[in-house]
Formats: structure tokens, sequence, C-alpha cells
């Protein structure tokens, strides 16, 4: 463009020029006009040759031009390139918040199921297709007494040796959706299997070992109260009988010796009924108070003449006062009678309280111990054998329980424990 307007220029000077020759020249000199005039021609063909030029040039720029636009459309508005690299680089940061902020949620996530299944009162314990222990959490360790280090990655079979029952049950139906109770020991649990397809097995395990003993306890009182209304009847049926004999021997004078005998028959199988029927009656919890043990059993060992080893500091339970020393107070006794000069009692606190009472006594022989919590079963001379049997009945109404845990020659232990 330039250039075309230097030479339009140059045209123009030209023909200035020649105006100012005509100027001077004038018309007289006709053939100094005709070189003028034939000048003055050259100039216009140039200047018409130029214009044509750059109109053709100018027409063939605009075709080149709208061609190029049709042919890519796509680039015209491509911007620089450190704009493009600026976008880039705000892109990536973009990209990486975004990554940053779903690594955080997943995370939260994460914590939060951790969480739950830790704070999940049951076991949860969870397979992969391989058979080993991927999940292990907080119940499952106190249930099972296993550490999380010591069950993770590892088979169940060496976690949960010491319950062969759980594992053979979930061996034989690891592939089946199922929920079974299972003892093991002394120790029962429910336990539910939940097959995952090519994902693993979850095991969910819950200590029903309570539940169940207060299930058995219910059972127990349940049958006292049907026992209760039968001796009731029946009591005061035998009853009256002893009592018509015994009005009947009172008349007699003859062979007195044999009399006084079957007086104290009668009154013998009285005192057994009369146990009998106290034994079947429901027993009334009447009023709930702080007790403390360690006292209590101080004063009842004093009392019956016997020495006890109990803990310095006190322990403490709520319950009815006039039942407990009854059950502690008969022990003692049993454990006198067996012998023993000394018990020692221990106590272990937790949600439970357990109580441990070990005499020095000549212990029970084996083949009647299964027998020992029988009504009237004794191997004394005139005893009514009502003695543990009851004790047994007043614990179990105080929602406890009490089992013989040793008995040999070093003496007896017997374990109660009242369930909170």
């Amino acid at each position: 463009m330039i250039v075309v307007l230097i030479a339009l220029l140059f045209i123009f000077q030209n023909i200035h020029s020649l105006f100012s020759e005509y100027e001077t020249i004038g018309i007289h000199n006709p053939s100094q006009l005709l070189e003028n005039t034939r000048e003055l021609k050259k100039i216009f063909t140039g200047l018409s040759i130029v214009t044509g030029l750059i109109l053709l040039a100018t027409g063939f720029y605009l075709v080149v031009l709208f061609k190029r636009e049709r042919e890519e459309p796509e680039y015209k508005d491509i911007p620089p390139l450190q704009d493009y690299l600026l976008q880039l680089r705000s892109s990536e940061s973009q990209l990486k918040d975004m990554v940053a902020t779903q690594k955080e949620t997943v995370a939260q996530k994460e914590e939060l199921n951790k969480n739950i299944v830790n704070n999940i009162d049951a076991a949860i314990i969870f397979l992969n297709p391989g058979g080993r222990i991927e999940i292990f959490n907080a119940a499952a360790e106190t249930m099972f007494s296993q550490s999380y280090a010591n069950a993770i990655n590892n088979l169940p079979e060496n976690v949960l040796s010491r319950f062969p029952g759980i594992i053979s049950f979930v061996r034989e139906h690891e592939g089946q959706r199922i929920s079974r109770e299972i003892t093991s020991g002394e120790k029962t649990h429910w336990v539910h299997l939940n097959p995952m397809e090519q994902v693993g097995l979850l095991i969910i395990a819950r200590d029903v070992t309570e539940e169940k003993k207060r299930e058995e306890i219910d059972r127990r009182n349940s049958n006292f109260v049907m026992l209760g209304e039968m001796t009731a009847f029946l009591a005061h049926e035998v009853r009256n009988s002893l009592g018509v004999i015994f009005g009947y021997t009172k008349t007699i004078k003859a062979e007195k010796e044999k009399i006084e005998k079957i007086n104290k028959e009668i009154l013998f199988l009285t005192d057994m009924m009369e146990s009998f029927l106290n034994f079947s009656r429901p027993v009334t919890i009447n009023k709930e108070e702080e007790i403390d043990l360690v006292t209590m059993l101080q004063k009842i060992a004093a009392e019956k003449e016997i020495a006890v080893d109990v803990p310095a500091e006190p322990v403490f339970i709520k319950n009815d006062a006039v039942l407990v020393q009854s059950i502690f107070s008969n022990l003692v006794l049993n454990s006198k009678e067996a012998g023993a000069d000394k018990i020692k009692v221990t106590f272990k606190k937790g949600k439970n309280l357990e109580i441990s009472l070990n005499d020095n006594g000549k212990g029970i022989d084996p083949k009647i111990r299964g027998k020992i919590w029988y009504p009237f079963f004794t191997t004394r001379d005139k005893g009514t054998g009502m003695g543990l049997p009851s004790i047994r009945k007043v614990i179990n109404t105080l929602k406890g329980e009490i089992a013989l845990k040793e008995s040999g020659s070093d003496g007896t232990t017997f374990k109660i424990v009242f369930y909170s």
C-alpha cells in the first residue's frame, strides 16, 4: 500500500509540473503544446495502468483473504501462546484443587466408616476372597481377646482358635447367609454370616452369654412360681395329716420311748415341709440400698466365728440388704460345716460385679457336684438339703448367678455374678 501511495504522489507531481509549463509557455508555441499533450497522455496511461494493477492486486488480496478465512475458520480466534499457557496453568491448578478436595472427602468418609464400625457393639470381621481378615473392629478385639495387629491379614483359625465352634460354623456355611447361636466353653455367641460375591465374607458376632443366663434365671423364677402353687397345696395336706398323727401320739401313754421317736420324726417332716414351702414361695425384693459388702462379710464371719480375708477398700452394691446378707450367711455357714476355718473373698468390678469365695474346707465329692443344687439333696444326717438351692434361688431373684468353680482337698470356690 505504501508503494501505491508513492506512485500516485509521483504522478500527481508530474501533472502539476505540466500545468505549470502550460502557464509559462502559453498557447503561442503549438509544437511545444503538442509535445506536452503527448507527455500528459503517457502520464494518464501510466496512471490507468497503475490504478488497474492496484485494483487487481486489491481484488486478489481480498480473494485470498476470504478463501483463507473459509478454509481455516478455527484458527481465527486463537489466543496468543502465552495466554494459552496461563489458561493451562489455571486449569491444572483447579484440577489439583478438585483432586485434593476429593481425597479429603474420601478420607473423611473412610474415617467416618471406621468410627461407625469401631463403635458398633458387635464384633465385625471381614474376610477377603483369600480367607484372610481385613477388618477386625474394637468390639472383636475385646470379645475374642485378640489385637487388631495380630488379627489383620491372618487366618480366622489362628485368631479365633479358642472358639472352634465359630470356626466350624464359618467354614461349613461361608457361602450362605445364615445366623446361629454357638456355644464355646462358657461363652455363647450369636453369629451371622453375610457372603458378598467376589468381595469376601462379612461375619457379625455378638456375645449373648449374659442374655442367655438372664433368660435361664427368668425361666427358673417362673418355675418357682408354679412350684410354689403346687407345694402350697401339698404342704397343706401333709401338714394336716401330721397334725392328726401328732395329736393321737400325745394321748398314747404306753411305750413312751417309741412315741417320742414318732413325735421327733413328725417334727422333722414338718420342718422339711416348712422349708420346702418357704423355698417354693417367690422371693420378694423389699428395698434396694447401697451395701458395703466388705463390712457385711466381716460381721457375718465374726458371728459364725470364722476368719475372713477381704480387700481393705469397701466394695458397694445396690440391692436388698436382707436378701444379700442371707446369701453370704448361708455360704459362710456351709463352709464352716464343711470344716473350713478361713474364707478368702475377692471382687472384680466391671460391667457386672463378680465375687469369688474360696474356703479351706474338705471340699465336695466330684460324684455329687452335679446334685448340690437339687432341693432336699444332702450328705448330712437330718439335713434338709435346702441350703444351696435356696441361696441360688435368692441370687437368681436378685438378677445374679452362682456356680461351683473349684472343689478339692484344698477347699471349695463359689463364684457369684450380679448382673447390672
